[in-house]
């Protein structure tokens, strides 16, 4: 039905994910103002409202071919960028978030690069260094750092040399700024990266929200698509299987990290989630539950997106 028009897609499918993102990050203009829904300190509401629609659309522009080129999911598709979109509902001035995660696309971009080969110095370096600026605003990022170790041992590419680039790699950010900090007198402060504590959530009281609502049906999309990931890997190619439990293993990071650093750092589960949920919206051997599940998925975030100003 749906997800059929999103699979081999047309050119035209291209200008309507442009309409689609548009139209789903102005949905809450509907009941209030810019300075109401994209504010942010020291910001205007329409360089927040610009970056709202332009990084999230490039990230899953970018995200959606870097998969499909990869051969990671050979099928030609766009439900990734639709997934990514979709489950990114609940961050709407998020200017931080949203440049952070663009960046760290280049960061998976680089460790799926890491691929058959032995010595991949340029691929661990340029992805350390990218993950270390990221950690200037998110200093918990810098645990993704286990992303090398899990990916080296996935694709058995693991010795000393790698570790001293990688170490190389996390350092220059933090050099330069001593170096700057020195020259223009000024104290050099190194981020908290210890600030590490369960966030503690409110009592479990079920109720019919629109933000309760999309929860449950995003929890359990996620939950199928993992059951059907691994249910199927073994049938996936030497490549795809292998970079697949790279980009389980980033979820799964990004999920611990953010449970134990803040609200704001589940937006970077986004990336590794959207590939997992894509995946099963793609190769769901059952193509009317998929699609049942997936036009679930665009009326709940359709629906909270609307209401999100009200805090429900």
């Amino acid at each position: 039905m749906f997800l059929k028009h999103l699979i081999n897609p047309k050119p035209t499918i291209i200008l309507f994910f442009v309409f689609f993102c548009v139209f789903f990050i102005s949905i809450p203009l509907i009941n209030y103002d810019f300075n109401t829904i994209f504010i942010n300190s020291n910001t205007s509401s329409y360089i927040v409202f610009f970056f709202g629609l332009a990084l999230p659309f490039f990230q899953a522009l970018g995200l959606n071919n870097l998969i499909y080129e990869k051969n990671i999911i050979k099928k030609d598709n766009f439900v990734i960028g639709f997934v990514f979109i979709l489950i990114g509902s609940s961050f709407v001035n998020s200017l931080n978030e949203w440049a952070s995660s663009f960046i760290l696309l280049f960061f998976l971009n680089f460790i799926l690069e890491s691929y058959q080969k032995d010595y991949p110095f340029s691929e661990f370096f340029n992805a350390a260094l990218l993950l270390s600026i990221v950690s200037v605003i998110f200093p918990n990022t810098i645990y993704f750092s286990l992303l090398f170790l899990v990916s080296g041992i996935n694709y058995a590419n693991n010795n000393w040399r790698t570790f001293f680039v990688i170490l190389l790699g996390l350092t220059v950010p933090y050099i330069f700024y001593f170096v700057y900090t020195f020259l223009i007198n000024s104290s050099f402060v190194i981020p908290e990266f210890t600030q590490f504590e369960l966030i503690k959530n409110p009592e479990l009281t079920w109720n019919a929200s629109p933000l309760n609502i999309w929860l449950g049906v995003l929890s359990l999309i996620s939950f199928v698509s993992i059951i059907e990931l691994f249910k199927w890997l073994y049938k996936k190619s030497i490549k795809s299987r292998k970079s697949f439990l790279s980009i389980f293993w980033y979820f799964v990071i990004s999920i611990i990290i953010a449970l134990y650093s803040g609200n704001n750092y589940f937006y970077f589960t986004l990336t590794p989630l959207a590939v997992i949920i894509g995946n099963y919206f793609v190769y769901a051997k059952s193509r009317k539950i998929a699609n049942i599940l997936f036009v679930i998925l665009v009326f709940s975030s359709f629906y909270y997106k609307y209401l999100i100003a009200y805090n429900v």
